[in-house]
């Protein structure tokens, strides 16, 4: 049995060959449209994998964490009003096997009988481990390349660090091979006016979070303080652990921050009028969809690698025989620190790299520069890190069903400092990442991190306050870390949304 894909549309297919004369049902593509996803996948090892890759929900005796309307439903509902997944109907089998993932993996809960709409945090782990292609992101990049097309409007793309270690599987290339420089070319040959570096917001999000953090601990606010980078993560908080909001970080994503800075710090700079403005967010994630509706206006439109993959193949445009380019300038340039956010544990990295600049006024030395014990894929990892007069108790934690462990008795109260990740191994796993065999995630996962990592040892600038564009922004524009405009454009407040579930 093989898996197509049409190129045109996006629109998965499951037979052992094609028809000649077979027709896209979604975009009346004819065969040709169509290439080979998945090869050899057989009937009975479609079963095989959905009992193999999620061992704590073939337990016959495990309660279900989420009671459809039907019984005989096992597949997980999505709302129509769904802004980051959607399924193609006539592809799925009824398996089950995303109903265990958002139980097991994700750890949603609730009955569908007290609910009205289907509870999703947006974050596609349905979407890596679905055996038939039946769940895809939200599409977005039609309407994307017809903005571009119309040359009506200044497109602006951001590239989030994890796709730079992704998008190469796509054409070929190893997990985590670096391909950032081919894809600003890639997007540039699309049409994109600009292309800068997501990393950049993510430096941007170091300064603020760890000013903030600074201003907790010495006015002793509410601690720990959790990172918000993960939106998938914050509406999970919304929804289950609304008690908790007030100790998570009003810091925007790093996508939120930099959208934000280009329809203000860049128009300004570039003469632009902002109404102009189009912001196109290069992401591993399909919850960053969810999060450019839900959370952040500024975000105009979300391309996950998986479907930009979609995009390029259309335009017949060949990533790996593409040119080298450099990120434009005034937001191009990142630091290491900023690279490594998309693997679980380099935010708290990060920013533990600016709290040592900040509290002793001195840089880390080569050798300091890493937390190996927050590395890698534990589901929790705990350190105790000495800056300055400061013990800093720090805890990395990545999936849902980890969070409620540390939870557990008021256990995460002892630390000072959380980084909480949806997907496993941060956003190098996230749901709108190139799809691969459901066995081989875990290997695409670290190699995809240690690309990170390698990327950020070669860094000639490795922490965000040493990066030169960051420095200047604050000079002409934000002034300092948690002053008024930098409050205005890159935090935000949470809404208790436990209500959604109805349960009362």
């Amino acid at each position: 049995m093989k898996t197509y894909v049409c190129k045109n549309c996006g629109y998965i297919e499951t037979k052992e060959e094609l028809e000649s004369d077979y027709v896209c049902p979604k975009c009346n593509a004819l065969k040709d449209s169509f290439e080979v996803f998945h090869e050899n996948l057989a009937e009975n090892e479609i079963d095989a994998i959905v009992d193999s890759v999620i061992e704590d929900a073939i337990e016959s005796n495990k309660p279900s964490k989420i009671v459809n309307e039907k019984e005989e439903e096992k597949s997980i509902r999505i709302s129509e009003y769904n802004t980051a997944i959607t399924r193609i109907p006539e592809k799925c089998i009824n398996c089950g096997q995303c109903k265990k993932t958002c139980e097991n993996i994700v750890n949603l809960r609730y009955d569908l009988n007290k609910c009205k709409e289907p509870i999703c945090i947006g974050c596609g782990q349905c979407i890596l481990n679905c055996p038939t292609g039946a769940l895809v992101p939200k599409y977005e990049y039609k309407e994307v390349k017809e903005i571009l097309d119309a040359n009506e409007k200044i497109v602006v793309a951001i590239i989030s660090p994890a796709v730079r270690v992704s998008i190469g599987e796509s054409f070929g290339l190893e997990p985590g091979v670096n391909s950032e420089k081919k894809l600003v070319s890639a997007l540039k040959q699309l049409g994109f006016d600009f292309v800068y570096d997501t990393a950049f917001g993510a430096d941007l999000t170091v300064l603020e979070e760890a000013a903030e953090f600074i201003e907790r601990l010495q006015n002793k606010k509410a601690l720990p303080q959790f990172t918000s980078c993960c939106p998938a993560w914050v509406k999970y908080a919304e929804i289950y652990h609304p008690e908790l909001l007030d100790n998570l970080s009003t810091c925007k994503s790093p996508i939120g921050m930099q959208c934000a800075i280009i329809k203000s710090y860049f128009c300004e700079k570039k003469g632009f009028d902002p109404s102009k403005i189009v912001t196109v967010a290069i992401t591993p994630c399909t919850a960053k969809k969810m999060e450019a509706r839900e959370y952040t206006l500024n975000i105009d439109h979300v391309l996950t690698a998986s479907e930009l993959e979609l995009l390029l193949k259309e335009e017949e445009i060949k990533l790996p025989e593409l040119e080298d380019r450099d990120f434009d300038q005034l937001m191009g340039e990142s630091s290491g620190a900023g690279v490594i956010f998309g693997s679980s544990g380099g935010v708290c990295e990060s920013i533990l790299r600016t709290l040592n600049k900040i509290l002793t006024n001195k840089n880390l030395t080569k050798d300091e520069l890493r937390f190996e014990e927050l590395e890698g894929f534990e589901g929790i990892k705990e350190a105790s890190i000495l800056i300055g007069k400061y013990k800093v108790k720090v805890a990395v934690v990545q999936q849902m069903e980890n969070l409620e462990k540390i939870l557990e008795n008021n256990y995460y109260k002892q630390f000072h400092l959380i980084e909480v990740m949806n997907c496993k191994g941060g956003c190098i796993g996230g749901g709108g990442q190139p799809l691969c065999q459901i066995p081989k995630l875990d290997e695409y996962r670290e190699k995809r991190s240690k690309g990170l990592f390698e990327i950020d040892k070669k860094r000639a600038v490795r922490s965000a306050h040493d990066n030169a564009e960051i420095k200047l922004l604050y000079k002409e524009y934000l002034k300092n870390p948690m002053s008024e405009k930098s409050f205005e454009l890159l935090h935000t407040s949470y809404t208790d949304k436990s209500n959604l579930l109805n349960n009362k």
